[in-house]
């Protein structure tokens, strides 16, 4: 199994997965030919009380040190609010997690002697998780005329105070 092929189970139809170019320049893609990983379909939203009746298309380019960089998302769906305070720095890209997460995931879970296929699994449904539920905030924030994102709704800040916010977090979790 594959982690592009675990993303690629976990959506709907109509879903594809294919390879595209890592730059445009394609003298610089002949001498690194290591594509990125495309996969796109539908994701039903189903975190914080959505049952999947609303279904957003989703594109997750996965890079070639996928355990070391986060895989970038994208959605299609209408209710995005383009706004950094919703973790939307550039539409339709959607900013749901930190690259410094990611790895400390992964990290976990090899520390913790699962297997790679086991670990494919939990770091897929964990992406897709995360996904869905900033897609999911965007959509109750459109659903109930929300506009500033609620603070009980929890987030890392933007840039260098979330990466401070995590690396805090995992010290605390490293000290108990």
């Amino acid at each position: 199994m594959t982690f592009a092929g675990a993303l690629h189970e976990l959506l709907h139809h109509p879903k594809s997965i294919g390879c595209r170019p890592q730059d445009q320049d394609f003298r610089k893609v002949l001498r690194d030919p290591i594509p990125l990983v495309v996969v796109k379909g539908k994701l039903p939203l189903r975190q914080h009380g959505e049952s999947g009746e609303t279904t957003v298309g989703i594109e997750i380019i996965i890079w070639p040190d996928w355990m070391n960089v986060l895989p970038v998302a994208a959605t299609d769906a209408p209710f995005i609010r383009p706004e950094r305070d919703w973790h939307i720095p550039l539409k339709p890209y959607v900013c749901y997690a930190l690259d410094q997460e990611w790895r400390w995931k992964l990290s976990e879970l090899w520390n913790s002697d699962a297997g790679s296929n086991a670990i494919i699994t939990a770091g897929s449904a964990w992406c897709i998780r995360n996904i869905d539920s900033l897609i999911t905030r965007h959509l109750h924030g459109h659903r109930y005329g929300i506009t500033k994102w609620p603070k009980q709704w929890g987030q890392w800040s933007h840039g260098q105070d979330g990466i401070r916010e995590f690396e805090a977090f995992t010290q605390t979790l490293k000290a108990a």
